[in-house]
C-alpha cells in the first residue's frame, strides 16, 4: 500500500466507524423506537418489530461490511474483533426472527380472510427469506472478519521474525579462519 494510501486509511478510520456504526445501530434503534413500549408476549408487537427489522436489514448488511471492510484496510485488530462479534450477534439473530416470525405468521393465518391467503403467504414468504439472507450473510460477514483477524495476526508475526527468535537483525557470520600462519 502506497505512503498516500496509508494515510488516508489512518484519516477516514475513525469518521468510517462512526457512520457504519451509526448506520448499523441506528436502523436497529429506529426500530425499537418505533415499535416502543416493547411487548414481546404480543403477537402483532412481534410481527411489526419483525417486519421493520426485516426493512431495516439492507442497511445493517451495508453497514456491517463497510466497517469489516474498513477495519481490514486499517489492519485494526480491535474493530475487527468488534465487526465479528457484532455480524455474528446480528446473524443468529435474524436467523432466531426468522423461526419466531415463522411460527407467528402460522398462528396468525387463522385470522387472515380466506380471499387474502395467498397475498399473505407471498408477503411471509418474502420476509422470511430476507431474514435467512440478512442472517446468512451477516454469519458470512463473521467469517470474513474473523479470517482477516487470523490473516493481519500471521502477517505481523511474519514481520517480527520467526518465533522464538530473540536477536533482531542477526546475521550469520563465518567463523575466523584459525589457520596458523
Amino acid at each position: 500500500m502506497s505512503l498516500i494510501a496509508k494515510d488516508l486509511v489512518k484519516q477516514v478510520r475513525v469518521p468510517a466507524y462512526i457512520v457504519t456504526a451509526y448506520m448499523a445501530l441506528g436502523s436497529i434503534f429506529d426500530v425499537l423506537a418505533t415499535t416502543w413500549p416493547v411487548q414481546i408476549h404480543e403477537m402483532r408487537w412481534r410481527l411489526t418489530f419483525e417486519g421493520l427489522a426485516t426493512a431495516a436489514s439492507g442497511t445493517e448488511l451495508l453497514a456491517v461490511l463497510l466497517f469489516v471492510v474498513f477495519a481490514w484496510a486499517a489492519a485494526d485488530h480491535i474493530a475487527l474483533a468488534v465487526g465479528f462479534a457484532y455480524s455474528l450477534i446480528a446473524g443468529v439473530a435474524y436467523l432466531c426472527g426468522a423461526a419466531i416470525f415463522s411460527l407467528d405468521i402460522l398462528q396468525a393465518r387463522g385470522q387472515i380472510a380466506p380471499e387474502q391467503l395467498s397475498r399473505y403467504h407471498v408477503g411471509a414468504g418474502w420476509t422470511i427469506g430476507r431474514m435467512l439472507f440478512a442472517g446468512a450473510m451477516l454469519l458470512v460477514f463473521a467469517v470474513v472478519a474473523f479470517r482477516a483477524f487470523r490473516s493481519l495476526t500471521r502477517v505481523e508475526r511474519g514481520v517480527a521474525g520467526p518465533a522464538g527468535s530473540l536477536v533482531v537483525g542477526n546475521k550469520t557470520v563465518a567463523a575466523p579462519n584459525r589457520a596458523i600462519v
